[in-house]
């Protein structure tokens, strides 16, 4: 039994802190469609409304990702004092990923009216928004995890972490938006995705994820510190942006590689070719996923 790490006391407050996140979990279905101000049960039964479903499929995966961070817990703690915090910082959670989609929809994309094209059914804007929701959840599991105590500090910690990860994506979805204006002459990203291009919806996706990917994994450079919150969240912030270079980087050559003589914008703006689209995000993603597992 000595290859088995066991810690009674510390499993016990895992087992506890697992109910909490699974009650916070299966609570979901009684907001989720409050968010977005559409009734789940029409769109999903009575309409068969796909891009609800695909809406609200990436909103779940996000929070049982986001979720997942609150596990961790400290066998100096009580249990009683895990489980508030687990919990706390679960709700919390929620809360940021709800702030994320109001971010995106009047901020990021002003253009787009999330509800109005997801109660029409367009897909397009619904794979931005499961993107969008994802991205945000990468980076606070990232934080959580990151944060090595259940704390006050930790608490503001994550809300300066994700204000961090929001300010930079918000950025680079503008930068994109004006790349795409220089692409496109006469036309805008928001517009493509109200009129539906799938391609283009799964590229910005994948853009989305991978870049949080490459913006978590600043927490394995950056050692957390309860004192001196302002340092570390600069440092954070400078991490997150010489990781994100890199990654956009080894995106620029593996698609030279890829689509060697092809030309993708073409591909995904003018033919709405989803292969390529689904690719190009594929390529992102991966990239994001083996950058933060160093």
């Amino acid at each position: 039994m000595d290859m088995i790490y066991w810690d009674h006391y510390y499993n016990i407050i895992l087992l506890f802190n697992l109910f909490v996140v699974i009650a916070l979990f299966t609570s979901l279905r009684f907001f989720s469609g409050t968010i977005a101000h559409i009734e789940a049960s029409d769109e999903l039964l009575r309409k068969d409304n796909p891009a609800f479903g695909i809406s609200l499929a990436g909103a779940t995966f996000a929070v049982t990702i986001m979720l997942s961070g609150t596990l961790y817990g400290n066998p100096e703690n009580s249990v009683a004092y895990s489980v508030i915090f687990v919990g706390l910082f679960g709700i919390l959670g929620i809360a940021l990923m709800a702030l994320t989609r109001l971010i995106f929809d009047h901020l990021t994309l002003p253009a787009v009216s999330l509800r109005d094209e997801i109660v029409k059914g367009n897909k397009a804007v619904a794979i931005a928004d499961a993107g969008n929701v994802l991205a945000a959840a990468i980076i606070v599991r990232a934080v959580m995890i990151w944060v090595t105590d259940y704390s006050w500090e930790g608490v503001l910690a994550l809300l300066g972490g994700y204000a961090i990860s929001q300010i930079i994506m918000t950025t680079m979805t503008f930068l994109r938006m004006r790349a795409f204006g220089n692409i496109k002459k006469g036309s805008c990203l928001q517009e493509d995705l109200r009129n539906g291009n799938i391609a283009l919806a799964l590229r910005f996706a994948g853009q989305k994820i991978g870049t949080a990917f490459a913006i978590a994994m600043a927490s394995q450079i950056v050692i957390y510190e309860e004192h001196g919150m302002v340092p570390i969240l600069a440092a954070w912030f400078c991490a997150s942006l010489v990781v994100i270079v890199i990654w956009k980087i080894l995106c620029v050559i593996a698609e030279g590689i890829i689509f060697f003589r092809v030309n993708v914008d073409d591909e995904v703006l003018e033919q709405r070719n989803m292969a390529v689209g689904a690719l190009q995000a594929v390529i992102y993603v991966s990239l994001g996923i083996l950058i933060s597992s160093l």
